[in-house]
């Protein structure tokens, strides 16, 4: 649950999300958090709007990448079927002005239609969680890199928020056991929802603790191949600076103390003791954090992000 360094980013329209090994779960929509949620408005009706003319109008509040995002949510059809079927009904345009006129006001998009991309999948938000980052994807991809694991390896996901990292990490290793662990109630209730959405109850498990050291994940001590985390690391003074849009995410998932590493440094300070031998701690940390890391874990491996800013760090036991 990080700092936004970078735009959350926009989702698109992809096939449908395939199947996890449980072959009874159904298969759900690309994008199952729409349903209830944005309702299904037919293209026709007695007046009719150019979708081209909508998206232009759009433009003058919001980026052209979230219009059309907003507007292929709204048809439920791709991207390309904009301009195919190029008329939109008055009911639908009446609602993407709307919604168009909150984005411009500064809500994510992701959170007007309940959705976000995390890797080649996307996760049910709200504001009860924070939207996903490109930082926290390349956490995911950099932590699969480095962990060498048997069978049925143990991992915790520490802050896990809308449970996006959790999900990838059992996608890509279905032998593994995850457990999702936040301080939020109400940002595991989402998670749970995702879970649910990707059938995987039976391997990610959910808990609630304030902390490595509450009882409730005791038992792990010891046992990780993996302990993952992108926890709150803004430094408090920094939250009123945000970008607005920031604004609308829940400042428990932001704010990591006044130098933002009180996370960090649990983490760094208690980690080690629950992996075993051979087991990696990935956290995902703010560009100032160096010189904490240092001193916590001077055998910790730094690295930068894309963008050439201090992001990650991998302690090995």
């Amino acid at each position: 649950m990080s700092e936004p360094n970078s735009r959350p980013r926009t989702p698109t329209t992809k096939t449908p999300r395939h199947k996890e090994e449980n072959g009874d779960c159904p298969e759900p929509s690309r994008t199952p958090a729409l349903s209830g949620t944005v309702p299904r408005f037919p293209m026709g009706g007695r007046t009719q709007t150019d979708s081209a003319r909508l998206l232009r109008e759009a433009a003058k509040s919001v980026s052209h990448s979230e219009a059309e995002y907003l507007l292929t949510h709204l048809l439920k059809v791709p991207r390309h079927r904009l301009f195919l079927e190029a008329k939109v009904g008055t009911r639908v345009a009446a609602r993407f002005r709307k919604l168009v006129s909150r984005a411009g006001k500064g809500e994510p998009v992701q959170y007007l239609v309940r959705s976000a991309p995390f890797h080649d999948f996307d996760v049910y938000v709200d504001r009860r969680v924070l939207i996903p980052r490109p930082e926290t994807e390349e956490l995911v991809a950099r932590t699969l890199a480095r962990i060498r694991i048997g069978r049925k390896p143990l991992i915790v996901d520490y802050g896990t928020g809308s449970g996006c990292i959790a999900i990838a990490l059992a996608r890509a290793l279905p032998d593994a056991r995850v457990t999702a662990v936040d301080t939020s109630k109400a940002a595991l209730a989402v998670a749970a929802q995702n879970v649910a959405s990707y059938c995987l109850e039976k391997r990610i498990r959910l808990a609630q603790a304030q902390s490595l050291e509450d009882r409730a994940l005791s038992r792990l001590r010891g046992r990780l191949d993996l302990l993952v985390s992108n926890p709150p690391y803004v430094p408090t003074p920094r939250l009123a600076r945000l970008d607005r849009t920031v604004q609308h995410e829940p400042r428990l998932a932001l704010d990591g103390g006044p130098k933002g590493d009180n996370i960090v440094a649990m983490l760094l300070t208690h980690g080690p003791a629950f992996l075993r031998t051979g087991g990696l701690l990935a956290i995902e940390v703010d560009a100032t954090h160096e010189a904490v890391v240092r001193r916590l874990a001077p055998d910790a491996e730094v690295e930068r992000d894309l963008a050439g800013r201090i992001r990650y760090v991998f302690l090995k036991k």
